[in-house]
This record gives C-alpha cells, sequence and structure tokens, in this order.
C-alpha cells in the first residue's frame, strides 16, 4: 500500500518566537490602518459602489486584525490582552507602526482627498506591499510549530486578493484619461517613495 496521507512539512523556520511577534504587531497596525482608511473615505466616497465595497473591506480588514491579535498572546504578546476570557478565547490589542517612517507614509496616504488618488494609495500601493509580505512570512515561518499564523495568514491572503483585484478594477475605471492616469501613477511613486525610506511593514528587517 502506497504512502496515502503525506506531509511535506518540515520543523523549523526563519523567525524565532519574538520576530514572529514583533511582524505580527506591525500587521496588526497595518490592517488597522486599512480598517480606518476604508472607514474613514466609505462616507465621504461619491460613488455607491466604491462605498459598498469600502465598507465590505472595512470589516473584512477588521476581522484580519482581530484575527492576528488572537495570535499574539500565544507568542507570549500579553499587555493590552484582554484577561476577562477563557485563554483560548484571549487577544492582544497591540498594535504598532515598525518606525516613524512608516508613520509618515500612512498618514501622507490617508490625507489624500482625490478619489483615484486614494484608492491607488491603498489598493496600488499598501494592500499590495503587505499581500507580498503575508506570503513571505507564510513561506518562511515554521510551518509545523507556527502552523496557527500560516492558517492566519492563508485566510488573511484569500481576501486580500479580491481586495486587489477590485482595486485594480476601479484603477482602470476611473484612470481613464492619459492625465488622470500619469497622475495616479506619479502619486503612487510619491507613496512608493515613502514607503521604501520606512523599510516597509516590518521596518526593513
Amino acid at each position: 500500500m502506497p504512502e496515502l496521507a503525506i506531509d511535506n512539512r518540515t520543523v523549523g523556520g526563519a523567525f524565532r518566537v519574538d520576530e514572529n511577534a514583533r511582524r505580527l504587531i506591525h500587521y496588526k497596525f497595518a490592517e488597522n490602518v486599512c480598517m480606518t482608511t476604508e472607514g474613514g473615505w466609505a462616507s465621504s466616497s461619491p460613488l455607491i459602489k466604491v462605498k459598498f465595497a469600502l465598507g465590505q473591506h472595512c470589516y473584512e480588514d477588521s476581522i484580519h486584525s482581530f484575527w492576528i491579535g488572537q495570535r499574539l498572546p500565544e507568542l507570549r504578546v500579553t499587555d493590552q490582552m484582554e484577561t476577562d476570557l477563557p485563554p483560548t478565547l484571549r487577544w492582544s490589542n497591540r498594535a504598532e507602526p515598525p518606525n516613524e517612517q512608516f508613520l509618515k507614509f500612512v498618514e501622507t496616504m490617508q490625507q489624500q482627498g482625490d478619489q483615484l488618488l486614494r484608492l491607488v494609495g491603498l489598493y496600488r500601493v499598501l494592500k499590495t506591499h503587505l499581500t507580498v509580505y503575508y506570503r513571505h512570512h507564510l513561506q518562511n515561518t515554521d510551518q509545523v510549530c507556527d502552523a496557527p499564523t500560516v492558517r492566519i495568514l492563508e485566510h488573511i491572503l484569500l481576501e486580500e486578493e479580491r481586495h486587489l483585484q477590485w482595486g485594480q478594477a476601479i484603477y482602470e475605471e476611473l484612470a481613464d484619461t492619459p492625465e488622470r492616469r500619469r497622475g495616479a501613477l506619479e502619486w503612487q511613486m510619491e507613496l512608493e517613495d515613502l514607503l521604501i525610506r520606512s523599510g516597509g511593514v516590518t521596518g526593513g528587517r
């Protein structure tokens, strides 16, 4: 009889417990940024379908933040933790930017008033960046001992990929003249410059 229940995972990964926790704390901050940005922009968007999409993505990003928060106490992050619950239901609210430069990138993105440029910053810059780092974490962490993080990131990526598909579609729709597309790409380059100077969501580490 051939071996049918094959498990190709190996023990060992690129991140120690403290490094894993540090990265998740920054991911949680980024998900909170996405959530609050979407919630704030939804009310002022002139297009109803953009309001609907931002509202849905706001809810889903809030769930992403909560899932990450549930993982933090398991990685020995006990500050800002809900303690009036059984251990398996606890979560930590700790969320921090990797550095001041990343915070400057976020603030610059959020202060934009043009609808197209807002969506460029959120979807073509921040969310695209996050999906790359989530996938990198997923592939390099310990697939056995850190299986809960793997599961969380896999589920988050399913929804983030849908967010990016919508973001690209609305970009194609709104950037409908050479001038608007050129302006959108210039804004994207400005934000990319701030993001790369910060070292990204993990602070370049």
